[in-house]
């Protein structure tokens, strides 16, 4: 018995000194009451009503942000794809000795034009899976760079139709450039 009563005056005190308790400490409560008051007239002053109750049709139409407004593009004609060369090709492909094949996408200036695409043939780079690229030349034929969680790094180019085209249980995935994956 000795052990229950201080839990259970703990537990009575806690109760009264959290309703007892709202947050707000104000020393004069009827200061507080004409405040309210007189806030509800200045309200009802302002909005137009008879009874102190907010007009509906002045509050409908207020927003906390403003409306957005859509630039109604038209429709958008199908991607413009310029492939000069095969990427997935075994090296150099389509290209001269020493170069590579690269896919490349050009995003939109405006907010209603279409990205284009393509893979075009390039000074051939050194660096592999997972290693820094900085503007896609550094990679090496065969992979691409990207933004990855990792960074910008070099990946490993697939084919997205064909399944186990990533080594070392790598997923295949779609990168920015239409139509080509990278082993992720």
């Amino acid at each position: 018995m000795r052990g229950v009563l201080p839990v259970v005056l703990g537990l009575v005190c806690l109760a009264v000194f959290w309703i007892g308790c709202d947050g707000t400490v104000f020393h004069d409560q009827t200061s507080l009451l004409d405040a309210d008051a007189s806030v509800d007239a200045d309200a009802s002053k302002k909005d137009g009503s008879k009874d102190g109750a907010p007009d509906a049709k002045l509050d409908a139409g207020k927003d906390a942000l403003p409306d957005y407004f859509d630039p109604g593009c038209p429709d958008a004609p199908p991607p413009v794809v310029d492939n000069q060369c095969d990427p997935l090709a075994p090296p150099p492909g389509d290209c001269l000795q020493g170069e590579a094949c690269y896919p490349y996408v050009v995003y939109p200036s405006d907010p209603c034009e279409a990205e284009y695409y393509g893979s075009m043939c390039s000074e051939a780079g050194t660096s592999v899976q997972d290693e820094p690229c900085y503007g896609g030349a550094e990679c090496a034929p065969g992979f691409t760079c990207v933004v990855s969680g990792a960074g910008t790094i070099c990946v490993q180019m697939c084919d997205l139709d064909k399944l186990g085209s990533c080594p070392d249980g790598r997923v295949c995935e779609p990168i920015d450039v239409l139509g080509f994956g990278g082993c992720l």
